[in-house]
C-alpha cells in the first residue's frame, strides 16, 4: 500500500511539473517575436523619409508626431496620398505658416498662410504639426510659447469653432486662430 502512495505521489508530480512547463513554454512559443516577425516603426523628421517601394512604384506615407504612419507595403494608410489638394487658408495671430514649413513635407504645402493639403480628412492638428505648431482642444504652442483655453479662440469662415485640432479643413476655409 505504502509503495502504491509513493508511485501515485510520484505521478501527480510528474503531471504536476510536466503542466507547469507547458504553462510556461506555449505562451512563450506564442508570443515570441523572432517566430512572427512584425514591421517596425520607422522614425522620420519629414514625409520624404517616409516614402515605401512597393511593387517597384513609390508610395508617398505621411510621417505623423515623427513616425511613419504606414510602414511595409502589406499596410494600408487612412491618410493616403491624393494629386488633388484641398486648399484652404489659416491665419495664426503672428505667424507666417510657409516659414515654418519643410519642403521635404509632401502631404503638406503652406505658401505664405495658403494651405494645400494632399490627403483627405487630414484634420488641423497635424496639418499644423507640419509647421511645428501644436494646436489641441485646449491650447496652442509654439516656440516654447503657450496659449490655453480662455486665451485661445478659432473662427471657421467667419463663425467661432470649438474644433480646434480635431477640425478637417474643406476646400476654401478660411480659419483664423488668435489668442
Amino acid at each position: 500500500m505504502a509503495k502504491t502512495e509513493k508511485l501515485f505521489s510520484k505521478a501527480v508530480m510528474m503531471v504536476f511539473l510536466v503542466l507547469l512547463i507547458v504553462g510556461f513554454v506555449v505562451p512563450a512559443i506564442l508570443n515570441n517575436p523572432s517566430s512572427n516577425p512584425g514591421v517596425e516603426p520607422r522614425m522620420c523628421n519629414t514625409d520624404a523619409d517616409c516614402y515605401l517601394f512597393c511593387e517597384d512604384k513609390p508610395v508617398e506615407v505621411v510621417c505623423l508626431q515623427n513616425l511613419c504612419l504606414v510602414n511595409s507595403c502589406e499596410e494600408k494608410s487612412y491618410y493616403g496620398y491624393s494629386q488633388t489638394p484641398v486648399s484652404f487658408i489659416v491665419n495664426i495671430q503672428n505667424i507666417t505658416l510657409e516659414e515654418r514649413s519643410d519642403e521635404k513635407d509632401i502631404f503638406v504645402k503652406f505658401k505664405g498662410n495658403e494651405v494645400q493639403v494632399f490627403a483627405s480628412k487630414l484634420p488641423l492638428y497635424y496639418i499644423l504639426e507640419k509647421a511645428d505648431i501644436i494646436l489641441d482642444t485646449q491650447c496652442l504652442t509654439f516656440d516654447q510659447k503657450q496659449y490655453c483655453s480662455s486665451d485661445l479662440r478659432m473662427g471657421v469662415n467667419g463663425t467661432d469653432s470649438t474644433a480646434f485640432g480635431n477640425y478637417v479643413p474643406q476646400e476654401g476655409d478660411v480659419i483664423e486662430i488668435g489668442y
